[in-house]
């Protein structure tokens, strides 16, 4: 038992070093004269398959893909637009999500199209239709962490706009057990009302600390949006 844990623990401190080493290396050609180069291409291409399996995020690195294929359109490959994205996604309710499809052309939108309906469903807070479709969404299974990344951002859906929600509602909006829902009002401070224990009081203290999560109406996330702007920057 003792020889499987020092493995373990061995196995990790390589991770862990391994990771740090390749996100020097991808700093360095980030920061160099090779970023927009074709040779970079692949080894972005490999560092965001990374991220995929760690559950880290490199914005900027995808950013460079992005630009890459624009650069160079024989480079484009779908699967990796889709990537980019469903890891933008988990950045919600930031603009990274904008900041790639403003990168993306009109032509590849197609093979996007699942994954800016995931978006359209977050940008205006449909859970249970986004929780719907993320399940039909086979690609999300690649994708270390998102449920987490998620549920974080209906935690702050709720607590900007909620002082108290029901149970089965709060439920259905994370789309946890109950056993995790417990917890994780436990976790966020919030408690059961005294008066009716099926609602979920969402603290004072919750409201003033968590920063204002705006839902509106999707601005940047219809496919005919997208060609306007992919059609403008391109104008530019």
């Amino acid at each position: 038992r003792h020889i499987s844990e020092a493995r373990c623990e061995t196995h990790s401190c390589l991770t862990r070093r391994f990771t740090a080493m390749s996100c020097r290396v991808i700093q360095e050609l980030l920061d160099g004269d090779d970023r927009y180069e074709v040779a970079s291409v692949e080894v972005l291409e490999e560092h965001l398959k990374g991220q995929l399996e760690r559950g880290t995020y490199d914005l900027d690195a995808n950013l460079a893909i992005l630009k890459l294929y624009l650069l160079f359109p024989g480079e484009t490959k779908g699967d990796v637009l889709e990537a980019i994205l469903l890891k933008a996604l988990m950045a919600f309710p930031a603009a990274d999500f904008s900041l790639c499809m403003y990168q993306i052309p009109e032509k590849h939108h197609a093979s996007v199209a699942k994954v800016v309906e995931l978006a359209q469903q977050l940008e205006m807070a449909k859970f249970k239709n986004f929780w719907k479709l993320a399940a039909e969404t086979k690609r999300l299974s690649e994708v270390t962490g998102w449920q987490s990344a998620v549920i974080d951002f209906a935690v702050g859906v709720v607590a900007a706009t909620y002082r108290s929600i029901k149970v089965d509602e709060l439920a259905e909006i994370l789309n946890i057990s109950a056993g995790d829902l417990e917890k994780l009002i436990k976790e966020k401070g919030w408690s059961r009302s005294k008066e009716d224990k099926d609602v979920v009081v969402v603290s004072t203290e919750t409201f003033i600390s968590k920063k204002p999560v705006l839902v509106k109406e999707p601005t940047h996330m219809t496919l005919d949006q997208y060609r306007s702007m992919v059609t403008a920057s391109s104008a530019a």
